[in-house]
Order: structure tokens, then C-alpha cells, then sequence
């Protein structure tokens, strides 16, 4: 983990992309983590994106509390397994 204020990242910022590779990079203003720079594949992006979407997340809590759970054995009986 690395902890930079936002006018060195500005500044060099090329330099933080590349760090971020191996570490997250936390970027402050006025002492205060208020970003994160973090490396991120592109066969990653659309978990990425569907995990920050609070309609998503929204959408995944309605079927929770809508949806009662099953034990396996009883799930097993149903399939007749």
C-alpha cells in the first residue's frame, strides 16, 4: 500500500499508473485518503462496474429478502438426488 497527496500523483502521474501495478496507490487531499488508484484487467471491468452499482446492489438485496434459503438435503429431495 501507497499513500500519495493528490498534487505528487497529478504531477507524475504516469508514475503512479505504473506503481499501481504491484500496490494500490491511496491518494490524499489535505491529509485525508479521498481516491485509490488500482489496477484493473479488462476481463475485469464489468464485475468491477456490476459490484459498485448501487442499482445492482439494490436488485441483489430484493431477491435476498425475497428469496427463502434451502438446506442441500432438502434442495436434494427436490431434484430427487
Amino acid at each position: 500500500m501507497k499513500v500519495a497527496p493528490m498534487g505528487e500523483v497529478r504531477n507524475n502521474f504516469a508514475k503512479y499508473l505504473a506503481a499501481a501495478e504491484d500496490e494500490p496507490i491511496f491518494v490524499t487531499r489535505n491529509g485525508k485518503v479521498t481516491a485509490v488508484i488500482e489496477h484493473i484487467e479488462d476481463r475485469d471491468i464489468e464485475d468491477y462496474l456490476l459490484e459498485r452499482s448501487p442499482r445492482f446492489r439494490a436488485m441483489l438485496d430484493k431477491v435476498k429478502r425475497e428469496r427463502t434459503s434451502m438446506s442441500l438435503a432438502d434442495y436434494r429431495k427436490s431434484r430427487g438426488v
